[in-house]
């Protein structure tokens, strides 16, 4: 059984605009948008090409990705880090509620 097709990242959004929306609470689509942020930061200088030109990235999943129409998978995220020499991936994020987990 295939398991069920999985909302884009921008599909999270309720209220505002992506990537500097209010989302829904998907810990995935909050981990895309913060991706999202450090790519376009990253990136601020250069064209979706000159992108493609440094990571070996299609400028079309770059385009895709900034948009928030497609999830970036590890590969994606793996060229974007090396070839922008840029620390993209926001690791563990906990909400705001919630502070370092420690053991007694």
């Amino acid at each position: 059984m295939a398991r069920p097709r999985r909302l884009p990242p921008r599909a999270h959004v309720t209220s505002g605009y992506w990537p500097l929306a209010q989302l829904d609470g998907d810990a995935a689509a909050e981990a895309a948008q913060e991706f999202v942020v450090r790519l376009a930061a990253a990136t601020e200088e250069l064209s979706l090409r000159g992108v493609e030109r440094l990571t070996g990235v299609d400028h079309t999943t770059v385009s895709r990705v900034l948009s928030g129409d497609t999830w970036p998978d590890m590969a994606t995220v793996a060229h974007l880090e090396n070839g922008l020499g840029a620390d993209l991936w926001p690791g563990r994020m906990l909400p705001e509620t919630e502070g370092p987990k420690r053991k007694p």
